[in-house]
């Protein structure tokens, strides 16, 4: 047994002296507001990361996504985990160019006061695959700027029926929409 033990432990010393660990993330937060609107809508978000660095080529790791908006007396608040692989294909320098592929689990919660839908809330949960390309500039041996642009995906959506009945399936390209920036920190 002792053998068994040690012989998994130097298994895992091995494979994290060869992995890279490293976070990033992002925040942000929005107002939009129409002309013909006295009110405006606020929208936030926090997506924070987490991965491994196989290898120069293959990374994997596991995202949270947490995100919300209000307006009026309606407001929505989204959570997801996703976990994903990252492929390097391209590296130059500090210059490098990669494909995601994610794995998403969502839920989903929305107040909707003054629509005359319901007064309660209404619920659902959801899953999706997604594949986005992206690329990753290298600042220092620590930090690096990452970005993903548009995504190939298919969502599924599906909200309590007692309260919503709605279930919805999309698949999609939205090449040049959905730019979205993080910051990298590599120990």
């Amino acid at each position: 047994m002792k053998k068994v033990l040690f012989a998994i432990a130097a298994m895992a010393a091995c494979v994290s002296a060869s992995a890279q660990l490293w976070v990033s993330g992002s925040v942000g937060i929005g107002n939009t507001a129409n002309w013909n609107e006295d009110k405006a809508k606020t929208t936030w978000n926090f997506s924070p990361s987490i991965g491994y660095a196989l290898d120069d080529a293959l990374e994997v790791g596991l995202a949270l996504g947490l995100d919300g908006s209000s307006k009026d007396d309606n407001s929505e608040f989204n959570f997801s985990i996703a976990p994903f692989a990252r492929y390097t294909f391209l590296s130059e320098g500090d210059f490098s160019m990669f494909i995601q592929g994610n794995i998403e689990f969502a839920a989903y919660s929305e107040k909707n006061h003054n629509t005359g839908l319901t007064k309660k809330d209404i619920k659902g949960q959801g899953f999706g695959v997604r594949i986005m390309p992206g690329v990753k500039y290298t600042l220092t041996d620590n930090f690096a700027i990452v970005a993903t642009f548009g995504s190939l995906y298919y969502e599924h959506q599906d909200f309590d029926p007692e309260y919503y009945n709605n279930v919805q399936n999309r698949f999609g390209c939205n090449i040049f929409s959905g730019l979205n920036f993080g910051l990298v920190y590599s120990f």
